[in-house]
């Protein structure tokens, strides 16, 4: 055939293993995406096990404390930080949230639909003519009705369904124990677990599963330590750009800012521009520009810091990485990032131990 004459047996060889690399990524990576609502306690009781194991192993090497015992601890101090972290994300946000939408009286809305009128009949005269060059009629009007009116309702309707799951004790009860038994069993087992592993391989095999485990370890360190940047800049703008102007919920609004950051192109949307259409309703107009142009600010330096730190702390060209984010976004949003993310790393560690 033509091809075998003109393409290097080496390339194609590369080739074949890449393709069969992707088919098995997408499948592993699709299955813990479809079964995550099973596997989550197992999950974060694994991280958790992940980051205990060497402070166990600190604590019996320098004070000669029993891994038991130090496992047994530190289990129950990391499971009680993460309840109480999500407890306070959930109660405080609850809390503000509430406040928020009973602040928002019958006046406000009745203003609100006065001005959003008043700026639907001037953008309907320019829709005239993307509707006279387009096969689908635009119905400006119609979107904001459809999209704009129930807003409180449905943040309400969210608010009401986060209630109702935090407040079911059996299904908390029994996630909270399986996430303890999870993390301490895997801590305590960590090493077992670990060289059980290994022994499913050839002598061969094993030095480069090493390999690869260190390079993982190394990447996801350097993807949390990037990304841990990346929020924490989020979280003291937002908070100190709100103290400066005086807008209230400055530091829990920092705090659900920083997370939503990680959901590209809507976290700090979600937190500045309502924040900009209020104070512009209500006539403040240096607190509405002075957050706009925060906001703005905010997005180039994210946009600028986000390839550069993940490429230099989790060792990617900027390149690649800025291939991965912009067509992970494209695809699916941010797991379409952890995806590409998540290839191209994988692909690069593979490479280095000549798997690949």
């Amino acid at each position: 055939m033509m091809y075998m004459s003109v393409l290097n047996k080496s390339f194609l060889h590369k080739s074949k293993n890449n393709i069969i690399f992707f088919i098995i990524y997408s499948l592993l990576f699709l299955v813990v995406i479809k079964t995550f609502g099973y596997i989550a306690p197992f999950f974060i009781g694994g991280l958790l096990a992940f980051i205990i194991n060497p402070l166990s192993q600190k604590l019996e090497r320098k004070f000669k404390i029993n891994k038991g015992i130090s496992t047994l601890f530190l289990s129950i101090l990391g499971v009680a930080l993460v309840i109480f972290i999500a407890s306070i994300l959930v109660v405080k946000g609850s809390h503000q949230l509430v406040e928020f939408l009973n602040d928002i009286d019958s006046n406000s809305y009745s203003y609100f639909g006065t001005m959003v009128n008043d700026w639907i009949d001037n953008l309907s005269k320019y829709m005239d003519y993307i509707q006279g060059i387009s096969n689908n009629s635009i119905n400006v009007q119609d979107l904001v009705s459809r999209y704009g009116n129930n807003l409180a309702n449905i943040a309400k309707s969210m608010l009401t369904k986060t209630i109702d799951l935090a407040t079911s004790l059996p299904t908390l009860i029994l996630i909270i124990i399986t996430l303890f038994m999870s993390t301490y069993f895997i801590a305590k087992d960590f090493d077992k677990i670990g060289y059980g592993f290994l022994n499913i391989f050839t002598d061969e095999t094993k030095i480069k599963v090493r390999r690869v485990k260190s390079e993982i370890v190394y990447s996801v360190k350097g993807y949390i330590k990037a990304y841990a940047i990346l929020m924490s800049i989020t979280f003291l703008v937002i908070w100190m750009s709100f103290l400066i102007f005086k807008i209230p919920y400055g530091l829990p609004l920092g705090i659900i800012g920083a997370l939503l950051d990680l959901i590209p192109f809507l976290g700090i949307v979600v937190i500045f521009v309502p924040v900009i259409i209020y104070y512009f309703i209500i006539e403040n107009y240096f607190v509405s520009i002075g957050i706009s142009i925060v906001f703005i600010a905010l997005s180039i330096i994210r946009q600028i810091l986000e390839p550069r730190l993940v490429a230099a702390n989790v060792g990617i060209s900027p390149l690649s990485t800025i291939i991965a984010i912009f067509v992970g976004i494209q695809v699916a949003g941010m797991l379409g990032i952890i995806f590409c993310l998540g290839l191209l790393v994988m692909h690069d560690i593979l490479k280095k131990v000549d798997i690949l």
